[in-house]
């Protein structure tokens, strides 16, 4: 029997040599169902297609509708950022804005200028809406970029769906818009600086430019205000509020981030995601998507509570999503990996964090119990890339957010009968977290946002407290066994320096905290000391090959080693690292 003459479906997911046989070698290795469905295209130069443009006069050019009884007939005023629909938008003009994206983004290579209507039926009369070019390059971004760490929308009618905009429904066209400013916003697409430089944007026909991701929110935002969400309830418009929360929280901006995803996690509830009889009165499918939708919930708001002090509603109440019955095991699997990691962190700790910490008057959780459960070994094998790197940074990211509240509330009512944390600990885990971001590549590390550079900050101010609180001795001996924790900072600020293309707004901060440790000139800031971060930063810190992460297995045996290290050459705690230190924001 001929072997195909193609990868298997999930070699070709993952872009990987298959050995094209039946069962192939992977599969056979990881238990995947193996087959080959996947239609070759044709080989030979990729067309661009031009897709119809939203209409100029939405009352003459779109097709006849009938306004739904009691929905109020309303025109927004012809005069705004997204008049781009003229017939000179040709598609290289967009195209250029994302010249550093791969081609397949920008255009959909096989489809064809499609009439399909959306699933959700016709629309009222709208005010003018973001083009077809403009939806479908962000709809290819995610799909590429971010639905491994958000698998939670169907890729197809997205597609189809960003073709004709002017058909869509009020409610899919703002979680459609939604969509696109998060794409936007956490993958940095203006640039390296917030506003585009002009000679990249090409001029369309009225004179206006492409849009920033700021314009994209506030056409989200509009959209959203033209949707009832209480009478309209479900999934779609939890995920536009969930996007509208990415889109904010990039941006820094909290308040409104908090209040977004405070939107979605009670849409949850009303929609029943948080019981498991709930998803009976589905199809297997559409429970599987709303379990996705569910856990994705669960471990954002984790994740952003953690770090901003707040309380968290969502509990592990449901299954989790199948694997071996998934359309992508291995993706499945990775996102469950990453649920698992976030389970660990108990509720009673984020009431404990919301009241006030020290503060307050609950008793302080066992952060060394969390910890220990978080420093266990994780197979990752086959995972994907970008998922593995969300994985794992964020394992070593909640072991020092543990060692912080440990060492801060070391006095807390309740904290005597808590074993005491290694008060090297942030050296350990820095060490594996610069190993993972060195091991993999700039996309995948970027992939992840703001909240990336957040869990960089959190990890360079810990190793700073450390580092400032050891004796020369005790460096040096951390030097020899581990890795120089001056090192590890220096290693960190040069991460800090180029992440998604730019410096953070959070190494200010950062390298503040750090000019003592350092040795740096009082005089120092972020403008002189860019240009002499790279003459500073150690070549093999600068690439920093991260081997002995990847091999997790060791680096998990040095946290377990950790006590060896000999604790009369560490000199005693601070009093006071302040609980504000221990949290962002």
């Amino acid at each position: 029997m001929d072997k195909p003459k193609q990868a298997c479906d999930n070699c070709r997911r993952r872009k990987i040599k298959c050995s094209r046989e039946q069962p192939c070698d992977k599969c056979q290795r990881l238990l995947l169902s193996c087959s080959y469905s996947d239609v070759l295209r044709r080989k030979g130069p990729k067309f661009r297609t031009l897709y119809p443009l939203a209409p100029v006069n939405p009352a003459r050019d779109a097709p006849e509708v009938y306004p739904e009884k009691d929905v109020p007939y309303r025109f927004e005023s012809p005069i705004s950022p997204f008049n781009i629909a003229d017939s000179q938008f040709a598609s290289q003009d967009f195209s250029d804005h994302f010249s550093h994206l791969p081609p397949e983004l920008v255009s959909s290579p096989g489809s064809t200028d499609s009439t399909v209507e959306s699933a959700n039926g016709y629309a009222l009369p709208h005010a003018r809406r973001l083009s077809p070019q403009i939806l479908l390059a962000h709809v290819n971004v995610y799909l590429k970029y971010l639905f491994p760490i958000m698998p939670v929308v169907r890729d197809e009618q997205l597609r189809l769906d960003s073709h004709q905009p002017a058909r869509l429904s009020p409610k899919r066209y703002a979680f459609l818009a939604s969509l696109c400013a998060a794409t936007h916003i956490q993958l940095k697409l203006d640039g390296a600086t917030p506003v585009p430089d002009p000679a990249r944007l090409q001029s369309i026909g009225d004179g206006h430019s492409l849009m920033s991701g700021e314009e994209l929110l506030a056409e989200a935002v509009r959209a959203r205000r033209e949707c009832d969400v209480v009478e309209e309830l479900s999934t779609e418009s939890l995920l536009t509020s969930f996007f509208l929360f990415a889109s904010y929280g990039n941006l820094d901006r909290q308040d409104h981030a908090w209040h977004y995803l405070c939107q979605a996690t009670s849409m949850a509830f009303t929609l029943g995601l948080h019981r498991e009889s709930t998803f009976a009165d589905y199809s297997v499918e559409e429970a599987e998507e709303r379990r996705r939708i569910f856990w994705l919930l669960f471990v954002t708001e984790r994740g952003y509570a953690l770090q901003q002090a707040k309380p968290v509603m969502l509990r592990s109440s449901i299954h989790k999503p199948q694997v071996l019955g998934s359309e992508d095991p291995i993706l499945a699997y990775g996102f469950i990996n990453l649920i698992n990691i976030f389970e660990k962190l108990t509720p009673d700790l984020y009431d404990w964090l919301s009241a006030g910490g020290g503060d307050g008057i609950l008793e302080r959780p066992s952060t060394s119990a969390i910890q220990s459960g978080l420093c266990k070994n994780i197979s990752l094998d086959g995972v994907l890339e970008i998922q593995q790197v969300d994985i794992l940074i964020t394992q070593q990211w909640l072991q020092a957010m543990m060692w912080k509240l440990s060492m801060s509330h070391a006095t807390q009512p309740g904290s005597c009968d808590d074993a005491v944390l290694p008060f090297h600990l942030p050296v350990m885990v820095g060490k594996a977290m610069m190993g993972v971001i060195g091991a993999a590549s700039q996309g995948a590390v970027d992939a992840h946002g703001i909240g990336m550079e957040q869990k960089l900050f959190d990890m360079g101010a810990s190793v700073a407290d450390v580092t400032g609180s050891l004796g020369s001795k005790a460096v040096q001996r951390l030097a020899e066994s581990t890795i120089d924790p001056n090192e590890l900072l220096w290693g960190i600020l040069h991460t800090l320096s180029q992440i998604r293309g730019s410096p953070s707004y959070l190494l200010p901060t950062l390298l503040e905290r750090c000019k003592a440790v350092l040795g740096l000139d009082g005089t120092i800031n972020t403008g002189n000391f860019l240009p002499i971060l790279g003459a500073a930063v150690p070549d093999h810190l600068a690439s920093w090959s991260g081997q002995h992460v990847w091999d997790y297995s060791a680096g998990s045996e040095d946290i377990r080693e950790m006590h060896e290290v000999d604790h009369d050459q560490i000199e005693s705690v601070p009093r006071e690292l302040g609980f504000q230190s221990c949290l962002l924001g």
